[in-house]
């Protein structure tokens, strides 16, 4: 498994599946492409309408628990394994947390009140450990929340590809790194979609179970050396 494709494509699609979920389940506002809130928040503003308090706590609570996921990994060691552990420990908990309160309550129902801003800061948490993690551990940062980049980056490699006719290798790394990324985030929105309009609030499940997976996966060769060790 190459985790430097594997690890930021499941991040991609765990981000798109959270931030179509929340966006159509929550009232419209962004828990993976968070500064997309600004955008609504000045559209709520032109139009008249009172903007949902989730999107305006959205970014501070982004910031202050991205602050937070920092100071614990410095404390941890940038490098250490136990950091990546940690930091996506804390993703699948709050998207569990999320999942859970989702699967038991009706908050679309009432995307204003108490119970739906919780689930939605919730959501907000497990993706500022997410881009925490990106930041700190990877040798280089990648978004798997705003898909910008990637799309410039994959159709820049791709038109060189067609260009040089396969003759740039670094077109090719570029693209190869890039393609994934936009693939598990569009992936994610579709499987995001196609759950809130099946499964209404049920669907907020689904990325809990993505970021457990995801956590058991990067978990699993550390429980298979420590046994082979213990044996």
């Amino acid at each position: 498994m190459n985790r430097a494709i594997f690890i930021p494509t499941a991040l991609s699609l765990i981000a798109g599946v959270t931030d179509v979920t929340s966006w159509l389940l929550l009232g419209g506002f962004f828990s993976a492409h968070v500064t997309g809130n600004l955008v609504v928040i000045a559209a709520d503003i032109v139009t008249g309408t009172r903007p949902d308090i989730v999107a305006l706590l959205a970014i501070p609570v982004f910031i202050l628990t991205t602050a937070i996921a920092t100071v614990v990994a410095r404390r941890i060691g940038s490098n250490a394994p136990r950091v990546t552990t940690v930091l996506f420990g804390a993703q699948a908990a709050f998207l569990v947390s999320a999942g859970v309160l989702s699967f038991t309550t009706v908050a679309s129902a009432h995307p204003k009140d108490g119970m739906a801003i919780v689930i939605g800061i919730c959501a907000v948490c497990a993706m500022a450990f997410q881009n925490a993690y990106l930041h700190i551990v990877p040798p280089r940062a990648l978004s798997t929340a705003v898909m910008t980049g990637n799309l410039v980056a994959a159709t820049v490699a791709a038109t060189d590809i067609l260009r040089t006719r396969g003759e740039a290798p670094d077109a090719r790394a570029k693209w190869t790194a890039s393609w994934p990324l936009l693939a598990g985030f569009i992936g994610g929105c579709l499987i995001g979609a196609g759950g809130a309009t099946l499964f209404s609030d049920h669907a907020a499940i689904i990325p809990a179970v993505l970021a457990v997976a995801l956590l058991i996966v990067v978990l699993a060769p550390r429980t298979r050396t420590r046994t082979r060790a213990a044996t």
